[in-house]
């Protein structure tokens, strides 16, 4: 019933969207009750979050197994705006772009990315990230089991000089030698992949690090006001219906705190920067 209205409503998620943004900054201004501008952020988050997947048409893909992960995104990233759109809601280069300054700030604040590391990132997307990261560090590898993504990356990252991409054909990061990396981070990928396949990368990822090296990992976790209201989102669209297999699954601070220490890593550290909850951890 939701979808077939919101397919005949395109304009509808749109109006929801600016609507409780519009409202938010209402609040913030009247100096509304903590409580009432939190929900009301929770609110403007699952809103934009929803229009980001209206806008992409929604690819139903309930043929694909939950683990057919390349095949999913390759049929999301049917051109380079689908593609822009699937990894981060937002359609043009500038917003593109735009989007990235949070990760890449949490990265400089939280992993200390510098000039002389070796950074992966693991599904990288379209680049998303790694446009604005490969200028800060010495060498940036951006990796993803979804073909199309990488070749519209390629388009991006043209003229970056410090720049390679890999197809990853499995779930583990067996085209890269053991210590071969300084930072390794992912950004808005876990939500998609099951918990098998999240430890099974945090585990990889200290395996390519060197002594000393970093992991970050962001993903939406559900703790957050604004990530529960994401997951009510996903909950009263999706109740009648098969889900895609790349819809959300969010975690929580315990469940990524819980894969870096198995895993092996010291300092290990999680907190929650509005919907994100960000794990950290150092090869020991």
């Amino acid at each position: 019933m939701l979808k077939g209205l919101l397919r005949a409503a395109s304009w509808l998620p749109a109006a929801a969207a600016l609507g409780s943004a519009a409202g938010l900054a209402a609040a913030l201004w009247m100096g509304a009750p903590v409580w009432g501008v939190a929900a009301l952020a929770g609110v403007t988050a699952a809103a934009f979050y929803i229009w980001g997947y209206s806008a992409r048409g929604w690819p139903a893909l309930v043929h694909l197994p939950r683990r057919a992960y390349g095949a999913s995104w390759d049929a999301v990233a049917s051109s380079d705006r689908a593609a822009a759109v699937g990894v981060s809601g937002r359609g043009t280069e500038e917003e593109l772009r735009a989007s990235a300054e949070g990760p890449v700030r949490n990265l400089r604040e939280l992993a200390q990315v510098c000039g002389e590391d070796r950074v992966l990132e693991i599904g990288c997307g379209v680049g998303r990230i790694g446009r604005e990261l490969a200028p800060l560090c010495r060498e940036w590898t951006g990796a993803d089991v979804s073909a199309n993504m990488l070749g519209f990356a390629r388009e991006r990252l043209r003229g970056l000089g410090n720049v390679k991409l890999v197809h990853l054909e499995e779930v583990s990061l067996a085209p890269f030698e053991d210590a071969s990396f300084d930072l390794v981070y992912s950004t808005n990928m876990f939500l998609h992949i099951d918990e098998m396949d999240r430890w099974r990368y945090v585990e990889e990822g200290l395996r390519v690090l060197r002594p000393g090296g970093r992991m970050m990992v962001e993903t939406v976790g559900m703790e957050s006001d604004e990530g529960f209201a994401m997951f009510l989102g996903d909950a009263v669209r999706f109740r009648e219906l098969e889900r895609p297999p790349y819809m959300p699954r969010f975690s929580t601070a315990a469940e990524l705190t819980a894969y870096f220490t198995r895993a092996g890593f010291g300092s290990v550290k999680s907190e929650y920067r509005g919907a994100w909850v960000i794990a950290t951890g150092v090869k020991v």
